[in-house]
């Protein structure tokens, strides 16, 4: 015969029942790792173990002591942010953060550097204003941008791409410019040889690199936004852009620029190219040997 007492019992233990079955099948959500644009972030165990990560990810992130932010060539650190909150940013170029707290997420955002790219204080100096290009700056004084504008100027007999590459860093006496630039991004050379380095005395004016100061200039100039400061346009370096660089450039049409060989060697690491040139503007050309 089934008692008070028992019937009491099995409800219960019923109860107990559902209560552990809906536990059970609650949702468990795994931290995320989100990487936007082109970089890697490495995650630092406690115990020491590490992994890299370049995409979207899931993480355990249990007794995480370190997050390494890395943007990829070319590019640089936007913002980041732990389970929501932004951290600061050290240095856009890379930088460690350590004793982190991050449960659920670490969300990195990295961006194309647009052909600017800051130069810092110090010896062999990096900066990549352009995915395709960088360059290594020796002996720099005082910080500064280095600037890379692709342009359409050819030489005789040469084609592929090309950039004209300038800093407003301040340099120790003469200094060495490493241009870093890989094969893969110059479809037409294929050998160290193929390249031909330039230094280049820009006339003034010529603001979109074509080699003459003509109409296209004087209008670039004239038409510019004074809220959006360009440096290529403040032809007397007062820190504006106004009717005197419209004035400037206007008496300089009808001159050329003009384009001389640098002297220059090179040498391969990791199938990238390693120019070497004394200067301070210099030009990289893809080219083609017809002869």
């Amino acid at each position: 015969m089934v008692t008070l007492a028992m019937l009491m019992l099995l409800s219960l233990n019923a109860m107990a029942g559902m209560t552990v079955s809906s536990c059970a099948a609650a949702p468990v959500k795994d931290p995320t790792i989100y990487i936007t644009g082109s970089g890697s972030i490495e995650l630092v165990w406690k115990s020491g173990k590490s992994i890299v990560y370049s995409s979207d990810a899931y993480a355990v992130f249990g007794g995480l002591d370190s997050v390494a932010i890395t943007p990829s060539r070319g590019w640089h650190i936007d913002s980041v942010s732990f389970d929501g909150n932004p951290q600061g940013i050290a240095d856009e170029d890379g930088f460690t953060l350590i004793n982190v707290e991050a449960k659920r997420a670490v969300t990195v955002t990295f961006l194309e550097n647009g052909g600017v790219d800051d130069v810092d204080i110090g010896p062999y100096m990096k900066a990549y204003p352009d995915p395709d290009v960088g360059l290594i700056f020796d002996n720099v004084l005082t910080d500064g941008f280095a600037y890379a504008y692709i342009i359409g100027l050819r030489q005789p007999e040469q084609i592929g791409e090309s950039w004209d590459i300038q800093t407003t860093a301040a340099f120790d006496e003469n200094i060495t410019i490493y241009l870093v630039c890989n094969l893969a991004d110059l479809p037409n050379a294929t050998d160290p040889n193929d390249l031909v380095l330039w230094r280049t005395e820009v006339v003034l004016g010529d603001v979109n690199l074509d080699g003459k100061v003509d109409g296209t200039d004087v209008s670039i100039i004239a038409n510019a936004n004074p809220d959006d400061y360009d440096p290529k346009l403040d032809l007397n370096d007062d820190g504006f852009v106004n009717d005197e660089d419209v004035t400037i450039a206007s008496q300089n049409i009808g001159e050329e620029s003009v384009w001389e060989p640098l002297e220059s060697w090179f040498y391969l690491e990791d199938n990238l190219v390693y120019v070497y040139g004394v200067t301070e503007h210099l030009s990289i050309f893809g080219v083609t040997r017809s002869w």
